[in-house]
């Protein structure tokens, strides 16, 4: 059937937006993973700098066997330390140990750097940033104090 009139039809119409909205749905999922991803990159920034903060700090003692133990540093979504509460976000999970007995004055530090909520449309409820094991010297047990 041929009208004189030009147009699309109804059905046209409705084939045309169809269209247009699965493409919209895979752009708008796009620029959400890259938002997620952009924000993992942001937090493994801010974790390495975070970690190795803590790993001066340890470095820094007079006497670090005295600390050698198990500690949790909690952070909020500004990784400002804080107390572990609703804001809570982030946290450095810390273990710290004698190396053996006949390598006095050095300890063994893991650091493990989880996000404690997930990310949009993610499932993991601890994501782990970042992880380093590090030996510490004892400076007081080779009798240099700094």
């Amino acid at each position: 059937m041929k009208s004189g009139k030009k147009g699309f039809t109804l059905i046209e119409m409705i084939i045309a937006v169809g269209i247009l909205a699965v493409l919209a749905v895979g752009i708008i999922r796009l620029f959400i993973a890259s938002e997620v991803r952009h924000e993992k990159a942001v937090d493994l920034d801010l974790a390495v700098l975070n970690t190795n903060a803590v790993i001066e700090e340890f470095q820094n003692l007079n006497n670090p066997s005295e600390f050698a133990s198990r500690f949790t540093i909690y952070f909020n979504d500004d990784w400002e330390r804080s107390n572990k509460d609703a804001n809570t976000l982030y946290a450095i999970y810390g273990d710290m140990v004698k190396l053996s007995d006949d390598q006095e004055g050095l300890l063994h530090l893991d650091l493990r750097t989880v996000r404690l909520k997930p990310y949009p449309f993610e499932k993991n409820e601890e994501y782990e940033i970042y992880k380093i094991s590090v030996i510490v010297e004892d400076m007081s047990y080779w009798g240099e104090d700094k």
